[in-house]
C-alpha cells in the first residue's frame, strides 16, 4: 500500500499518556553501547586462571555475560564457567574447550573475560577466525553474535539463551527456516513485534514465554490477554502494564476486529510494548486487528508436527527425560518408530505428551494392564490408543 492511502497518524498522548521511561541509571545498555576492552597479548594456556570475585569492576552477573558456546545449529554445547577468566579452543584434545577432528587449528582461539564481555584472539591459524563476514585476529563477543573457527561456525550465548534454547527448538523444530538458533537471534533476542501461527497445540504460547524469557524484557512480567475491554480505563490499564515488556494477543478464529485505537498504540513504537499475536493464520490475525499492526509484525508460521517426521525421536527422548525415565526412542522396535514418524499426530504435541505418558506407563509398569491402571483407564482403551498410533506390543526391541 502506497503512503498516500495510509490514513492520518493519530495523536494519541493524551487518551494514553506514555510511560515513564526507566531512569537512565536503570535502561539496559544495548550491545553497540558496551564499550570494546583494547587488546592486550594473550597469557599462555597454562595461565587459565580463576575470576578472582573481588575484582574491582569485574560484574559477572549481567545478561551480557556469555556462559557457553554452541555450534551454529548443532548439537555440541560448551560451558564457559562464569568464574573462568581464559579459555583455550582448538583440535588438540589438551585445549580447555576440545574440538578435535572438526579442522581447526590444534590451538585455534583464546577467549579472555574482559568486565562482562568476552574477548576472542585468534591464535595465528592457517584458517583464520571470522566476525561479521571478516576475517579477524582480536574482537569482543556478547550473547548472539555468530563467528567462526574455521571451518566451525559457533553461537556465544548468556544463562537466558541457554535455557529457553530447547523449548525454541521443540517448537520450531530442525531443518526449517528459519532455524532455531538464527530464530533465537532474530526473533527471540530481538525487539519486532511477532505473528505466531500455525495449527492447535503447536506450542505457540510456550514459544512466545521463551521469546520473552531470552530478550532484555525480561524483567517485566508477560501479559497475557484473550480479548480487549471496551472501557478504555481497562485499556490503558492493560497498556500501562504491558509498557516496556512483551503482550501476547491471543487470537481465535472469527474473533472480531479490536478496538483500532488499542491498535494503534500497540502498533506506535512510542509506548514500548512488544507484542506477540498468537492466531491460526495471517488471515485470522488480519480480521481481529489492524492492518498497519499485522503488517508490520515479522510472520513465523510453526509447522505441524506431522510434517517434522525427523523431529518424533529427539522430541520423545525429551519427553522421556521430563518423565524421570531411562528410555529411549531407539528403544522402539524399528516398526513401532517407524509408525511413530509416519503417524499424522491430530493435535500436535498434546498427543505426543499423551503417547509419551503412555509409553513410559507402559515401560514402569511392565505390561498393559497395570500400565492402563496406573493411567486410570481400561486396558481395550490404552490398547486403542497405541493402535491409533501405530504402536504394537512388544513396544520395545530385545
Amino acid at each position: 500500500m502506497g503512503s498516500q492511502h495510509k490514513p492520518p497518524s493519530v495523536d494519541l498522548s493524551d487518551l494514553y499518556p506514555l510511560p515513564a521511561l526507566p531512569t537512565p541509571s536503570s535502561r539496559p545498555v544495548e550491545p553497540a553501547a558496551v564499550p570494546d576492552t583494547p587488546p592486550v597479548t594473550p597469557p599462555l594456556p597454562e595461565q587459565s586462571a580463576r575470576i578472582d570475585p573481588e575484582r574491582p569492576g569485574y560484574d559477572q552477573s549481567g545478561p551480557w555475560v556469555v556462559t557457553g558456546i554452541r555450534e551454529y545449529d548443532g548439537a555440541m554445547e560448551y560451558e564457559l564457567p562464569r568464574d573462568v577468566r581464559q579459555f583455550v579452543v582448538g583440535g588438540s584434545r589438551s585445549c580447555d574447550i576440545a574440538i578435535p577432528a572438526r579442522g581447526m587449528s590444534a590451538v585455534h582461539c583464546l577467549l579472555e573475560r574482559r568486565g562482562d564481555r568476552l574477548r576472542l584472539v585468534d591464535q595465528q591459524t592457517t584458517n583464520g577466525t571470522y566476525f561479521q563476514d571478516r576475517k579477524v585476529s582480536d574482537v569482543s563477543i556478547a550473547p548472539g553474535a555468530v563467528f567462526t573457527l574455521a571451518p566451525v561456525t559457533f553461537i556465544a550465548m548468556n544463562e537466558e539463551m541457554r535455557e529457553h534454547r530447547p523449548t525454541i527448538v521443540d517448537v520450531v523444530g530442525t531443518g526449517v527456516v528459519p532455524s532455531p538458533d538464527r530464530f533465537l537471534i532474530d526473533f527471540a533476542m530481538g525487539s519486532s513485534n511477532l505473528l505466531l501461527t500455525g495449527e492447535p497445540n503447536c506450542d505457540q504460547d510456550r514459544l512466545a514465554r521463551a521469546v520473552h524469557a531470552v530478550s532484555l524484557r525480561r524483567r517485566r512480567p508477560l501479559i497475557t490477554i484473550e480479548g480487549i475491554p471496551d472501557e478504555r480505563s481497562k485499556q490503558r490499564a492493560i497498556i500501562d502494564s504491558a509498557a516496556r515488556s512483551t503482550l501476547v494477543l491471543l487470537i481465535s478464529d472469527g474473533q472480531r476486529m479490536l478496538d483500532s485505537t488499542f491498535c494503534a498504540i500497540l502498533a506506535s513504537p512510542s509506548y514500548h510494548v512488544r507484542v506477540i499475536a498468537l492466531a491460526s493464520s495471517v488471515d485470522a490475525a488480519r480480521s481481529a486487528l489492524t492492518r498497519d499492526l499485522v503488517d508490520q509484525m515479522q510472520h513465523v508460521w510453526i509447522r505441524p508436527l506431522a510434517l517434522r517426521s525427523h523431529d518424533i525421536d529427539r522430541l520423545l527422548d525429551r519427553m522421556f527425560v521430563e518423565r524421570g525415565v531411562a528410555i529411549r526412542a531407539s528403544d522402539l522396535t524399528p516398526a513401532n518408530l517407524a509408525a511413530l514418524r509416519a503417524y499424522d499426530w491430530p493435535d500436535n504435541l498434546a498427543r505426543l505428551r499423551l503417547v509419551a505418558d503412555e509409553i513410559v506407563a507402559h515401560a514402569t509398569h511392565d505390561g498393559l494392564r497395570p500400565a492402563a491402571k496406573a493411567l486410570g483407564m481400561s486396558k481395550s482403551t490404552l490398547q486403542k490408543h497405541f493402535e491409533r498410533a501405530g504402536l504394537s506390543l512388544p513396544l520395545f526391541a530385545g
